[in-house]
Order: structure tokens, then C-alpha cells, then sequence
């Protein structure tokens, strides 16, 4: 199997285009210099875990013509802190919001 097949078959689960894997090894290519090599799965989850702000669709639920399509975020951070803990990576999805209203 090699890179391109691994990452697909691994971000089908979130619905995520071809568009979206292209532009991985894209942004990714120091670390991934050629996707149809034999995959080394340390790297291609570090890949991965690298895009995975633009992995992720910015949709939490989509209706249209009467059906709807909605995504577990709290099952999606749950992998995603999961795989940064396999990988020794501090997972950067807590959002801290400061006010800074007052500082001037």
C-alpha cells in the first residue's frame, strides 16, 4: 500500500475528497516527497495529524432538499488526540479564547 492509498482509505471516514488528500501531500511534501511510495505509517499519521485544521470540514451539519448530514466533532477530536498521543505530538484542538478587551 502505498501513501496516497493509506491517507485516503484513513480520512474516508470524515468525507474528506481527493482535493483534500492532494492538497496534504502538497503542503506535506518535505515530509511525504512522493505519495506512491510504500507507506511508513509513522509518517503518513504524522502527515495527517500536520493538516488536520484542513483535513476537517468547517461543517458540524449540512441540510439539503430534506436530508441532512451532520458530524460527530467530540468523536473526531477523540481521534485525533488519540493519534497525537501515538505520535508523542501535543494536540493543538483546545481553543483558548483570552479577553483582551480591556488591554489598552
Amino acid at each position: 500500500m502505498n501513501y496516497k492509498e493509506y491517507i485516503t482509505l484513513a480520512l474516508n471516514r470524515f468525507d474528506v475528497g481527493d482535493d483534500v488528500v492532494n492538497l496534504l501531500f502538497v503542503n506535506q511534501e518535505a515530509l511525504i516527497p512522493n505519495p506512491e511510495r510504500e507507506v511508513d505509517v509513522r509518517i503518513a499519521k504524522s502527515a495527517i495529524c500536520n493538516e488536520f485544521a484542513s483535513i476537517i470540514p468547517l461543517w458540524s451539519q449540512m441540510s439539503e432538499g430534506g436530508s441532512s448530514i451532520g458530524l460527530n466533532f467530540d468523536a473526531i477530536k477523540l481521534w485525533y488526540n488519540q493519534l497525537c498521543e501515538e505520535l508523542g505530538i501535543v494536540p493543538v484542538t483546545d481553543n483558548i479564547v483570552k479577553n483582551i478587551s480591556n488591554a489598552w
